[in-house]
């Protein structure tokens, strides 16, 4: 469960990323009157990331890590 739209998520991720483009070729950007700059590159990216979990739920996706075993077969 999410406390987010997807409407609402979908606005933030593109707010989020126009912010870590703009951040990585080091200049500033501001989201709700606070200014990013890029040392601020790492607290964007765990921002997309959380927002990307949250659609996920909405989605019914997988939250977290996948873990796929394989077999190895010899011929």
């Amino acid at each position: 469960m999410t406390i987010w739209t997807r409407d609402e998520l979908t606005a933030q991720l593109r707010e989020w990323k126009a912010a870590l483009l703009i951040c990585a070729s080091g200049k500033s950007y501001s989201i709700a009157g606070r200014t990013l700059t890029r040392s601020d590159v790492a607290d964007i990216r765990k921002t997309l990331s959380y927002l990307e979990r949250e659609l996920n739920k909405i989605d019914g996706a997988p939250v977290g890590p996948v873990f796929v075993q394989g077999v190895t077969r010899r011929g």
